[in-house]
């Protein structure tokens, strides 16, 4: 593999991170996703300093009492959270298709 070809690989990794991040302002897709590209080494990462949210957009939420207010004013309702997060798994999984996208194209194969 050339070095440009590298590169290449790389970028196509980051483009796979980043559609696949969740978007609610966009800071996670946007400014948190970082890859440093030196020689043969690429790293790819979230910068925990910029969106330190990140885990808990991969996460399961545990169902818990939450205070919400705003029914009536000065009015707060305690009640159970049970919703599911929308996003839990997100990063768990694109990390697999990168990985199986860097065997592709390297001719590897992945074992687990």
């Amino acid at each position: 593999m050339t070095s440009n070809e590298f590169v290449k690989l790389c970028k196509e990794c980051e483009a796979m991170l980043r559609a696949a991040a969740p978007v609610d302002t966009g800071n996670l897709r946007k400014d948190a996703i970082k890859i440093e590209i030196v020689g043969n080494t690429c790293r790819l990462y979230v910068d925990d300093s910029i969106a330190p949210y990140m885990p808990y957009t991969n996460e399961p939420w545990e169902q818990k009492l939450i205070k919400m207010g705003n029914f009536k004013k000065g009015e707060t309702v305690t009640r159970l959270r049970t919703w599911s997060n929308p996003n839990e798994g997100w990063f768990d999984r694109v990390v697999q298709l990168i990985a199986e996208h860097i065997a592709e194209k390297l001719g590897g194969e992945i074992k687990v």
